[in-house]
């Protein structure tokens, strides 16, 4: 008991000595509201050396300054008992105040977080509560702190931009060089049937890859003892060297923000990704803001609550999908469909859409099974939009995966049915939401 006493006396002695910054323009807290903290992964290649300095990428010799390589928002419902992630395209096409419009990031460069959140109120009207910054560094040791992360890869991959190396398919443990090297890919390729062949390479296949490495992170995290101060106080110690904090977030908000994701499943902490389209401007590929369907995400962050749903007697046994690979994402199909069985949804078949282009989930409905398409809606954790297809006659729905679906809900019911051509396993007593291949 005194060792643990010491340690915490230490571990708030530690968050003392966070690097912090004065931010104008930060919301205020409130207990009984919504909680947004910005995070922002920096590209600045001042503390980085070595192997590390690798990892940043091999285009990238002689970068010098930051700007925000990685841009998400922590969002905590108190009410809910619910966490969000909502990540933001670096290319997302904005207007910076003061400065005309440009890619989202080139904000950071400009004038730092400040301009960086008040670029996010005038684009996006969500208010912030807290920032905080991590670097390059900080990455590889926060992974080396709790002896490495699992990752899941259908194919052998590579980047020779970062350096990154997935020998295998299937589960491999990253140490932080690797872990950093796979969040930075945008040259991602794969190994099938003896030749290396190259991904997207997309700004959200990346988001994809960060989104499911902090999953595995929060879970890798909690499980190696989030709740024991003299955890804490190792990853403390790291944060001292290479994070940045609000200078108004105080030790009690670090601290309530630990106990409530010591709380809080990692599996249910629902990972979203902005809405957008592809553009160009000039010869520059962008990302514009499809406004429409922001809206539900925008809406949540605020703590604005969508109205409630209609009462519907359909039950997950009764709907009969066809699950359809939109988004070009390796097994998508495959994985959504084992959520759609494990939740008692009738499988009927898994495949491919005629695209691979779609960023939206689609779900498609046959003559008179619109309500059953709403039903389906209801269960995907970001929504979906809906669509008559009067050829539809092999299923009731279809489900066209697009790059924003992210699983089922916590609460989509169970009800159990019959096996699935999709596998042939029968429907699991329980689900919470969609998981990528466990490790």
């Amino acid at each position: 008991m005194v060792l643990v006493g010491v340690s915490y006396v230490y571990f708030r002695h530690q968050l003392g000595q966070l690097t912090r910054l004065n931010i104008p323009g930060l919301a205020e807290d409130d207990p009984a509201r919504v909680m947004n903290v910005l995070l922002v992964g920096s590209d600045s290649r001042e503390n980085t050396s070595g192997h590390v300095a690798d990892a940043t990428g091999k285009g990238d010799e002689g970068t010098t300054g930051q700007r925000s390589d990685t841009i998400m928002v922590l969002h905590i419902d108190p009410d809910r008992g619910r966490a969000a992630i909502l990540s933001i395209p670096r290319d997302f096409y904005v207007p910076i105040p003061g400065h005309g419009k440009d890619k989202i990031n080139a904000s950071f460069g400009i004038g730092g977080p400040p301009l960086l959140i008040q670029t996010i109120k005038v684009a996006l009207g969500i208010e912030i509560n807290h920032y905080v910054e991590v670097d390059f560094n900080g990455v590889e040791r926060i992974v080396n702190a709790v002896g490495g992360v699992k990752v899941y890869s259908d194919f052998p991959a590579r980047d020779e931009f970062t350096g990154l190396d997935i020998p295998l398919a299937g589960c491999n443990e990253l140490d932080g060089y690797q872990a950093l090297a796979y969040v930075r890919s945008r040259h991602t390729e794969f190994q099938e049937r003896g030749r290396w062949v190259a991904s997207a390479g997309s700004d959200i296949d990346r988001i994809g890859r960060q989104q499911d490495f902090i999953r595995r992170m929060l879970r890798k995290a909690v499980s190696s003892g989030l709740g024991n101060p003299l955890t804490l106080n190792r990853l403390i110690s790291i944060g001292v060297d290479n994070v940045r904090v609000d200078q108004q977030m105080s030790t009690k908000d670090i601290t309530t923000l630990a106990k409530r994701f010591r709380s809080i499943d990692p599996e249910t902490v629902d990972m979203l990704t902005l809405p957008t389209t592809d553009a160009f401007v000039g010869d520059a590929a962008v990302q514009l803001l499809d406004a429409t369907k922001a809206q539900e995400y925008i809406d949540r962050l605020n703590g604005i609550k969508p109205p409630e749903p209609v009462a519907s007697s359909v039950r997950p046994v009764d709907v009969a999908v066809k699950v359809l690979n939109g988004n070009g994402l390796v097994g998508s199909a495959t994985v959504a469909a084992n959520s759609l069985v494990q939740a008692g949804f009738k499988v009927a078949s898994t495949g491919n859409a005629l695209t691979h282009d779609y960023t939206r989930t689609l779900v498609q409905y046959a003559p008179g099974q619109q309500a059953k398409a709403a039903f389906l809606r209801t269960t995907l954790l970001a929504g979906a939009e809906i669509q008559e297809d009067r050829l539809l006659a092999d299923a009731d729905v279809a489900l066209v995966l697009g790059l924003d679906y992210n699983g089922l809900r916590a609460s989509a019911p169970v009800t159990p049915g019959p096996s699935s051509t999709a596998g042939g396993a029968g429907a699991g007593p329980t689900t919470t939401v969609a998981k990528s291949p466990s490790c």
